[in-house]
């Protein structure tokens, strides 16, 4: 009886750690339009940054797992879609990131929907002005290691990303995209 007892109290246990803290759901619930969806996950080891009037929406059975970084900037908003997984992750949000429904955001994945705007005569690159734009993920979209996707980008749905890839344009529905490297044979002779 003991051992029973035990293993229940380490899968109550597992599952508390696994939840959101009501502390941690206050922090997300600045802005009054934003919803969480009472079975979103939290892992351990998040790095949040919510600004007050950042609209977010995470649907049911999302889990944002363990060491990820989302910034969700003023007037920012971020949806996540029923049954979505991400892990080790970066999200940067100043205009607006949305991913659709049975998405896999693998690890080093990161997401930016804007870029620092710049001139080029005289050359200079801004640290605190944006050109803002959205991303937009739709539903089943599976991502490899280290993939990185651009502002401005619309991937479709049922989509596998390759680990590595830099997706800077729009990719249509039902496709695998590769980092493509080409490789040369030669003798050392």
């Amino acid at each position: 009886m003991k051992r029973i007892i035990g293993k229940i109290l380490s899968y109550l246990d597992y599952y508390k750690k696994r939840s959101i803290s009501s502390y941690q759901r206050s922090q997300f619930f600045r802005n009054k339009k934003s919803t969480i969806h009472p079975t979103f996950r939290w892992g351990e080891d998040n790095h949040l940054y919510l600004h007050p009037e950042a609209e977010f929406h995470f649907a049911e059975n999302t889990e944002i797992n363990q060491a990820n970084f989302i910034t969700v900037k003023k007037g920012g908003k971020l949806t996540l879609g029923k049954g979505t997984y991400i892990t080790r992750a970066t999200i940067s949000c100043l205009g607006e990131i949305e991913i659709g429904e049975n998405c896999i955001l693998g690890e080093g994945m990161k997401i930016f929907d804007h870029n620092h705007q710049y001139t080029k005569q005289p050359f200079s690159v801004s640290k605190t002005d944006f050109n803002i734009g959205k991303v937009k993920i739709g539903n089943n979209v599976w991502t490899g290691a280290n993939v990185i996707i651009l502002k401005d980008v619309t991937i479709g749905d049922n989509v596998i990303l390759g680990a590595g890839c830099v997706i800077y344009k729009d990719v249509p529905a039902n496709s695998v995209i590769i980092n493509k490297q080409e490789q040369k044979l030669f003798s050392v002779n």
